[in-house]
C-alpha cells in the first residue's frame, strides 16, 4: 500500500510540471499569434495570411492541457501530457518566425483539382497533372505545415528521430545491417512509392503537390524541417534523407536549424507593410482619383434606393472604416503624385458628368496647376470639402504628366510588358506602362486589369522579379455618389407604373445630404454654397406627378 502511494506520489511530481510548462507554453504561443494578427490588422493583410486553422489548433491544444490539469494525476495523464502536439506547433511557429512573406500556416493544398487549386485564396496557378490520379485521389491535398516567400516556400515538419526512422525501415522489412558484400544498405526505389516510409512517402507527395503551381513562373520549394534527426550517426538514416533529397526537398535536420527570434523582431519580416515598398513618387490610377475626390470617401452618405448594390455596399464598408485616413492618408503621405493625361482626363469627364458640387470642387483642387496655389493652400481648401482631417503630408496637387513625359521611358519596357498591355484600354495602358517602364509604384483599385496582368505575366516560362511592375491594388473601391446601375436604360427605368426621378433631383438630393452631414459634424463647419439649390422645375414636377401616380388606386395605373 505504501509502495503504490509513493508511485502515485512520483507520477504526481512529474506530472504537474510538465502540464504547467505546456499550458504556459500553449497560453505564450497563442498570445505571439494574437500580436501577429494583431499586425496583420494594422497593415490591412489580415486577409492575405491565412492563420485560422493553426490558431483553432492552438487553441484546442491549450484547452486540452487545460482540462487534463484538473484529471487525475496517475499514468494515464502523465501519458496524455508527454504525447501534447505542442511541441510540433512550437516548431511550425518558431520556423514561421524566421520566414519572410508568410501565406498560410497549416493548410490543405488541393493539386489534382483545378477547382479546388483555384479557390486556396493563394498567388498560384494550377500547371497540370503530372501522372495519372490514383483511385479516390480525384480531389487529392497534401498538408503544408507553412507557406512563407509570398508561396514560394513550403515548409514540412517533422519531429521524427533517428530512432524512430529505423524502426520504420525496420516495419517496412528492411534490415539495418547488411551482408559483407553489399556496398551499402539497401532502399526501396524512388518510384515505388508503396514501400516508402512515412517520412519519405510525405516528402514526395509534398514535391509533386509542389510542382503542380506555379508563383510568378517559379516553382514552390519544399524546405523539410527535421529538428530532432541527426545525420551522419547512421547511414539507414542518411539513405532516408537522400531519398527525401531526391523527391526535391531541401532537408534541414537540427544541426542546420537557426535559432527563433522574438515576435516583435519578426513581425515585419514575416508580413511587411506593402506601403514600405513604393517608390518616392507614386503613379495614380483614375479609379483612385476618384476615391480621393468622392462623396463616400469624405462624407457619410447614407444609402438611398437608386443607389446600386455596389455602391449600398460602398457605404457600408466607409461606415466601418474610413477610406482616407486609415489607407489612402498614410499610404500617399509623403509622396509626390503624378497621374497620366488620360487618367486625368476621363476621370474630369466622369466628375463634369455625374459628379456633385462638391465631388467637382474637390477634383479641381486636387489637379490643381500647382504654379498656381501652394500645397498648404490646397491642403486648406480641400479640408473645406471634408469631414476628416486633411493631413498637410498629403502632396497637393497631382501633377499631370504630358503625352511625352509619359512614353520617354517606354523603350525600357520589357517585351513582357508590349504582350500584357495588348488587351488594355488606352487609359490603362497609358497608367500602367508609365508605371511599369519608370519602375514607379502604380496606386490603383482596378481589380480586374491587376489580375488579368498578373495571369498574362504567369504564362511565361520563367521572369525574373524586376520584370514585375510595382504595382499597389488598393483593398477597397470607392465610386462617385452619382454612378448608374449598370446596364438600366432610362427610358425602362419604370416599376410598378412610376417611373424613378431624373437625374438632376437625384444629384440634388445626394448634394445636400452630403453637405447637411458635414455641417453637423463636430468640429468643422461646411457652408453650402447653394443653400436654395439648383432650378429643378420640371423635376419638381416629374417628382409630383410620380407621387400622383404612385398614389392612384393600381385599376387606374393598369388603364
Amino acid at each position: 500500500m505504501a509502495t503504490q502511494e509513493t508511485d502515485q506520489e512520483d507520477v504526481s511530481q512529474s506530472v504537474l510540471p510538465v502540464l504547467k510548462d505546456l499550458t504556459d507554453r500553449a497560453k505564450t504561443l497563442l498570445s505571439e499569434l494574437e500580436t501577429f494578427r494583431a499586425h496583420l490588422r494594422t497593415i490591412r493583410q489580415e486577409g492575405q495570411v491565412e492563420i485560422a486553422s493553426f490558431r483553432s489548433t492552438v487553441q484546442s491544444e491549450l484547452g486540452m492541457l487545460e482540462r487534463l490539469s484538473s484529471k487525475p494525476d496517475n499514468a494515464s495523464t502523465s501519458h496524455i501530457a508527454r504525447s501534447s502536439n505542442l511541441p510540433f506547433l512550437e516548431t511550425v511557429w518558431n520556423e514561421a518566425k524566421k520566414s519572410k512573406r508568410v501565406a498560410a500556416l497549416q493548410k490543405r493544398v488541393y493539386y489534382n483539382s483545378p477547382s479546388k487549386s483555384l479557390s486556396q485564396a493563394m498567388t498560384m496557378r494550377h500547371v497540370t497533372r503530372q501522372k495519372p490520379n490514383k483511385e479516390g485521389m480525384k480531389n487529392a491535398a497534401v498538408p503544408v505545415d507553412a507557406i512563407t516567400d509570398s508561396g514560394l516556400t513550403w515548409l514540412k515538419v517533422s519531429l521524427v528521430t533517428n530512432t524512430r526512422l529505423l524502426f520504420d525501415l525496420a516495419k517496412q522489412g528492411w534490415q539495418s545491417g547488411g551482408s559483407e558484400d553489399e556496398e551499402g544498405p539497401a532502399f526501396p526505389s524512388e518510384d515505388d512509392d508503396d514501400d516508402d516510409i512515412p517520412l519519405v512517402k510525405s516528402a514526395k507527395e509534398i514535391c509533386y503537390a509542389a510542382q503542380s503551381f506555379r508563383i510568378r513562373t517559379r516553382t514552390p520549394v519544399v524546405h523539410l524541417i527535421l529538428p530532432r534527426v541527426q545525420p551522419g550517426e547512421t547511414d539507414e538514416v542518411d539513405g532516408i534523407l537522400d531519398q527525401c533529397r531526391a523527391a526535391g526537398a531541401l532537408v534541414f535536420c537540427g544541426e542546420d536549424l537557426k535559432p527563433s527570434v522574438p515576435i516583435d523582431q519578426a513581425l515585419d519580416v514575416m508580413a511587411s507593410n506593402p506601403i514600405s515598398t513604393f517608390s518616392e513618387t507614386v503613379n495614380i490610377d483614375c479609379t483612385i482619383l476618384l476615391a480621393l475626390v468622392s462623396e463616400f470617401s469624405h462624407a457619410r452618405v447614407s444609402k438611398e434606393p437608386w443607389f446600386h448594390r455596389a455602391l449600398q455596399r460602398q457605404v457600408e464598408i466607409e461606415g466601418n472604416e474610413n477610406l482616407l485616413p486609415s489607407l489612402l492618408y498614410p499610404a500617399l503621405a509623403n509622396h509626390p503624385m503624378v497621374c497620366t493625361s488620360k487618367a486625368a482626363k476621363r476621370m474630369s469627364e466622369i466628375v463634369e458628368t455625374i459628379g456633385t458640387p462638391s465631388e467637382k470642387a474637390r477634383t479641381a483642387i486636387l489637379l490643381a496647376d500647382e504654379k498656381l496655389k501652394s500645397h498648404h493652400e490646397l491642403v486648406q481648401e480641400m479640408q473645406a470639402w471634408s469631414a476628416y482631417e486633411v493631413p498637410d503630408s498629403w502632396r497637393l496637387p497631382i501633377r499631370i504628366l504630358d503625352q511625352d513625359e509619359e512614353t520617354a521611358m517606354y523603350p525600357n519596357l520589357p517585351p513582357a510588358a508590349t504582350a500584357a498591355s495588348e488587351s488594355m484600354t488606352s487609359i490603362n495602358k497609358s497608367v500602367f506602362l508609365y508605371g511599369w517602364a519608370t519602375g514607379v509604384t502604380t496606386i490603383t483599385s482596378n481589380r480586374t486589369v491587376v489580375k488579368q496582368l498578373e495571369s498574362d505575366l504567369d504564362k511565361h516560362e520563367s521572369l525574373d522579379d524586376a520584370t514585375w511592375p510595382s504595382i499597389w491594388l488598393c483593398p477597397t473601391a470607392r465610386s462617385l455618389v452619382g454612378k448608374e446601375k449598370r446596364g438600366v436604360k432610362k427610358e425602362h427605368n419604370k416599376k410598378d407604373g412610376v417611373y424613378s426621378l431624373p437625374d438632376p433631383l437625384r444629384r440634388e438630393a445626394q448634394r445636400r445630404n452630403g453637405l447637411d452631414v458635414l455641417s453637423a459634424r463636430e468640429g468643422r463647419e461646411v457652408v453650402d454654397l447653394r443653400p436654395d439649390g439648383y432650378p429643378c422645375e420640371e423635376v419638381l414636377e416629374a417628382k409630383n406627378a410620380a407621387r400622383q401616380a404612385s398614389s392612384a388606386p393600381l385599376e387606374a395605373r393598369e388603364k
